[in-house]
Order: C-alpha cells, then sequence, then structure tokens
C-alpha cells in the first residue's frame, strides 16, 4: 500500500464534498438564459437539475470508497469513516454556534448603526451623511451608503443588505424609508422608534438564547456518552473498538449509533431555534 496514493485519493475525496456551490452572489453576475424554444425543454426540470447537483458531486466517493477498501482493509477503513463523520458532527456544530454569534453581534451593530442614524438625523444632517455614519458603525449600510451618494434606490440596497442573517431589521428600515419618501413623515422619528423596537425584540432575542443554552448543553453531553461508554468497556476487559470495526455486529452497531447521534443532534439544534 502506497501512503502517497492513499492519502491523495483521501484529500481528493475532501474536496469533492467542500467545494461549495455556486451561491446567490454569484447567480447576480452571471446572465440569466434566455429560454430556448425547444419544447423539449420543460421549466419543470430546472429544480430538478438543481436538486441533482448535490447528488452529482457523491459520484466520486463510490469508487473511492471502494479503492480504500482494498488498499486499507475494512477495519481502518471503517474506522477511517467513523472519525470522518464525528469530526463533521463537531464541525457542525461549532458552525452553528459560530453562525448564532456572528448573527448576534450583526444585530448589535444594526441596533446601533440606527441609533447613530437617528441622532445624526434628529440633528438636522442630511440622509447622506447620516448613512455615513450609520456605516462606520456596520458593514451592512456601506451598500446604502453608496446609492444614497449615486442617487440609486436606497431602499431596495438596504433590502438587500437585509438577506444577511442577522441584518432582518434593515427591511424594516426600507420600509420606513419608502413611507417616509411618499408621505413626507419624518425619517428621524421613524427610525428611532425602530430601533427602540429592534432593541426589544433584541432583549427578547437574548432572553430566549440564555433558556435555551441549557438544552444545547445536554445534547452535546448525550451526544459524547457513547465515548464514555467505549472507555467502561476497555476498563472492564472488553475491546468494544475491535467488536465496532470488525464485525457484521459491530458495524451495524456503529452506524446505527452514529446514525443516531446524528440525528439526535439535528432534532435538537431543530427544536431549540428560537422563534424569528
Amino acid at each position: 500500500m502506497n501512503p502517497a496514493f492513499t492519502t491523495g485519493l483521501l484529500v481528493f475525496s475532501a474536496i469533492t464534498l467542500l467545494i461549495p456551490s455556486r451561491g446567490r452572489g454569484l447567480h447576480r453576475l452571471t446572465p440569466p438564459v434566455p429560454p430556448q424554444d425547444n419544447p423539449s425543454s420543460h421549466p419543470t426540470r430546472l429544480p430538478l437539475l438543481g436538486g441533482s447537483a448535490h447528488l452529482t458531486r457523491l459520484w466520486p466517493l463510490i469508487p473511492t470508497t471502494a479503492l480504500l477498501a482494498l488498499l486499507l482493509g475494512p477495519q481502518i477503513l471503517v474506522s477511517t469513516i467513523a472519525i470522518g463523520v464525528i469530526v463533521a458532527l463537531i464541525a457542525v456544530q461549532r458552525a452553528q454556534h459560530q453562525r448564532r454569534t456572528s448573527t448576534t453581534a450583526r444585530r448589535t451593530q444594526v441596533i446601533e448603526a440606527l441609533d447613530v442614524l437617528a441622532a445624526d438625523l434628529t440633528a438636522g444632517r442630511p440622509p447622506i451623511d447620516a448613512l455615513e455614519g450609520a456605516a462606520s458603525v456596520s458593514p451592512d449600510f456601506h451598500i446604502a451608503h453608496a446609492a444614497a451618494k449615486l442617487g440609486g434606490d436606497v431602499p431596495g440596497a438596504l433590502d438587500l443588505a437585509a438577506e444577511s442573517p442577522g441584518a432582518g431589521g434593515l427591511r424594516a428600515l426600507a420600509a420606513a424609508w419608502r413611507v417616509s419618501e411618499e408621505s413626507g413623515a419624518a425619517f428621524a422619528a421613524l427610525t428611532d422608534r425602530l430601533a427602540d423596537a429592534l432593541r426589544a425584540d433584541e432583549t427578547i432575542h437574548r432572553q430566549t438564547e440564555a433558556s435555551l443554552a441549557g438544552a444545547r448543553s445536554t445534547a452535546r453531553i448525550l451526544a459524547a456518552l457513547p465515548v464514555f461508554g467505549i472507555a467502561l468497556g476497555y476498563s472492564l476487559g472488553a475491546n468494544p473498538l475491535t467488536f465496532l470495526t470488525t464485525t457484521l455486529a459491530g458495524y451495524l452497531c456503529l452506524t446505527a449509533g452514529l446514525a443516531l447521534t446524528a440525528a439526535g443532534l439535528h432534532w435538537t439544534t431543530h427544536l431549540s431555534k428560537p422563534p424569528t
């Protein structure tokens, strides 16, 4: 067995799974494809093709897994797959925690920027200068400030920035901007009230996150219990890892345990999502 060849296969498999699909930003930069006049092309095929793109990316795993089974042997292959699944679960949990943290930080920045925007408008500064002050606090206001300087659609720019997680309050600011333009309402007062409303919502968000922290910690502890079970088996004189990686019954137990752990973590994350 050539270690360099085996390592290359593992790296190829990892790159195949980690290459991201084309996101919405690339769709904006790509010109739309005009519909063809061919009657054989049916519009309903497009979602199916888009959904099968993720499955198509997984096809190199089939020959790679078979080749690794021949080169490494079933025990090393099963151990590698199990470790990969565990590492993936840990990475997903860390990514979800970082996503929640960044979303909370962005909501806080938006509220602080709205306070600065309301204060500048109340002091009599033009909306362009007020947006510049808000952009210095929150990067989500950069697009709106650029649109205001160029005489563009500021509410549309705010709606675009509101698509980012944690910046949903900008959608309400865009609506307030439209109301102020159409009816002549005091935009400073609307912005100040919007900042107060978002601050109250953020307080509720933080209280909800604090109440759900215990449930998330319990789920992680329960997911780590099989590790202590394996250690307990070794302390009693058994060899659980050999059983799990060399016998058919062990394969079934290992597969069922990993599947149930992943399903439990996913379900717990779904239940602990705070209401939006």
